[in-house]
């Protein structure tokens, strides 16, 4: 394992030697194999200074999930894929829960709840995705494709969700060719 450094320090009961102390909350980067790759990745740890070298480290249950966490989205960096929380921040960019952004995919109901969790989505999954982080017009192209999934109700809700979004982008767009218009204004010769 690499070199680790101090997070803090914590008043636990350590369950290593069976004593209330003061362990060492510890980070490092590390290895792991998925899927035949291997990969780096930040881990956290505790540290306890009273058990024996061998075996003076221990993770809780949630550092265990957030090192998986970790190593997952490093190997996803790795091979070019959407990280977890980048899938989240597209669904939580239309305003979506995780069901209906299936559905508007054509996906399992659990497919993007693993994807924002756990599992590690494949190259066709993953372009599915970016065909919609950045492009309204398809998201709506998907939806009018998939509608038949909603309710009227929601279908709606997720249509003016996503006619918003396309407004912003395309004033964001327009401010853009306005603001070079201006610089170029500026930087022409003056007669």
């Amino acid at each position: 394992m690499g070199e680790s450094e101090l997070i803090r320090k914590v008043q636990m009961d350590c369950p290593l030697c069976g004593k209330i102390h003061e362990v060492e909350e510890r980070k490092r980067i590390t290895a792991t194999i998925i899927k035949d790759t291997r990969v780096s990745y930040e881990e956290t740890y505790f540290y306890c200074v009273n058990a024996g070298e061998e075996g003076n480290e221990f993770e809780t249950g949630v550092m265990m999930n957030a090192n998986l966490m970790n190593a997952r989205n490093a190997y996803r960096q790795d091979m070019g894929l959407l990280t977890s929380d980048e899938i989240v921040a597209i669904r939580e960019s239309y305003g979506l829960f995780q069901v209906d952004l299936a559905r508007i995919l054509g996906w399992g109901e659990a497919t993007v709840s693993r994807y924002e969790r756990k599992a590690i989505q494949d190259k066709a999954y993953d372009t599915m995705l970016r065909l919609i982080k950045d492009n309204p017009l398809k998201a709506l192209e998907l939806l009018k494709k998939m509608e038949v999934r909603f309710r009227n109700k929601e279908n709606m809700l997720f249509e003016i969700k996503l006619l918003k979004k396309l407004i912003h982008m395309e004033r964001s767009f327009l401010r853009g060719r306005r603001l070079k218009g201006n610089m170029q204004i500026m930087m022409s010769p003056q007669i």
